[in-house]
C-alpha cells in the first residue's frame, strides 16, 4: 500500500511540473488568438 501511495505521489508531482509546459503555450496561443480577433473586429 505504501508503494502505491508513493507511486501516486510521484506521478502527481510529475504532472504538476509538466502542467506549466502545457499552460504556457496555451496561454500564448490564446492571447494571440484574442489579439487577432480584436484587431480584425476593430479594423473590420
Amino acid at each position: 500500500m505504501k508503494l502505491l501511495a508513493d507511486g501516486y505521489r510521484g506521478v502527481s508531482f510529475i504532472l504538476q511540473i509538466n502542467a506549466d509546459r502545457f499552460l504556457v503555450p496555451l496561454t500564448i496561443v490564446g492571447a494571440l488568438t484574442l489579439a487577432g480577433w480584436l484587431l480584425s473586429f476593430v479594423t473590420g
